[in-house]
């Protein structure tokens, strides 16, 4: 297959990632610790096994052993929130906000990798603010409510992740990285609570146990095509702009599968315009 071809699979199963993960906490007794912890030991598991057919490289914790912890928490912590959010808000609001991770990578590398902030990415930004702003006038309800709020500091969360994975991966072989930087929050929620171990009892209940495993093999499977795209391709320019149409195909699936149908006009442009503002900032 060629590489555009491992690029659509990866927009597509990062579009049913976002949806399977808000079936999984719309019901009302959703636990989003416990399925969190499922998610990140599931993904760890479907991305070790690809890292391991294709050549899985130790983690140097030795010399990075600070940069692996702060990733753990950063992405840990950020994932945890995202399962709140997903409790009260839909699939195309978060993926819409979800974006601010790439204004807070900008502004941390600029200070602590020495990164460059041009007119164009200042743009950028402005145009990405406004449209997490826009996708809140969805609802009928305060721009600061809860989900909003747990969605933000999540996002501002992976955006220092990225950050810190970028310093890691100077270093470090990316594929290998991925079930790693899935294990190590896992663990340290488990350190954290043992007692968060008995929420594996839940995958006997086989909606649930399906649904998860719908979510976990979508998200790994978007993060190993979009590496073999990036691999194929070798240009990052090119593919990074089209994969971010997977915002604008959350939206949709989002309307088609999960009803979420109001103010669509709202969703619609912020979408398009959130896209508009990542491609400045790339």
């Amino acid at each position: 297959m060629t590489w555009f071809i491992w690029l659509v699979i990866s927009i597509v199963t990062t579009a049913g990632s976002n949806i399977f993960q808000r079936v999984v906490m719309r019901e009302k007794d959703s636990d989003p610790y416990g399925t969190n912890l499922i998610f990140l030991f599931g993904t760890a598991v479907f991305t070790g096994i690809f890292a391991l057919w294709h050549g899985f490289v130790f983690p140097p914790f030795a010399t990075h052993f600070w940069n692996f912890l702060l990733s753990a928490l950063l992405w840990g912590v950020g994932s945890l929130l995202l399962f709140r959010a997903y409790q009260t808000l839909g699939s195309s609001e978060i993926a819409i906000i979800s974006v601010l991770n790439s204004v807070i990578t900008i502004v941390a590398s600029i200070f602590l990798l020495g990164e460059i902030f041009t007119t164009q990415k200042a743009i950028g930004t402005v145009l990405i603010i406004f449209s997490i702003w826009l996708i809140n006038q969805t609802k009928d309800m305060s721009f600061f409510n809860q989900g909003t709020m747990y969605a933000l500091i999540a996002a501002v969360l992976w955006g220092f992740a990225v950050t810190n994975d970028a310093f890691i991966l100077r270093s470090y072989d990316g594929v290998s990285y991925t079930p790693v930087v899935f294990l190590l929050p896992g663990l340290l929620f488990l350190i954290y609570k043992p007692s968060s171990v008995r929420s594996f009892s839940r995958l006997r209940d086989s909606t649930f146990s399906k649904n998860m495993l719908l979510l976990t093999a979508f998200y790994a499977v978007q993060a190993v095509a979009y590496y073999i795209a990036l691999q194929m391709s070798g240009v990052s320019s090119q593919i990074a702009p089209i994969y971010k149409s997977n915002i604008i195909l959350t939206v949709l699936l989002a309307v088609i599968f999960l009803k979420e149908k109001d103010k669509l006009l709202f969703k619609f442009l912020s979408a398009m315009l959130v896209t508009v503002g990542v491609l400045l900032i790339k």
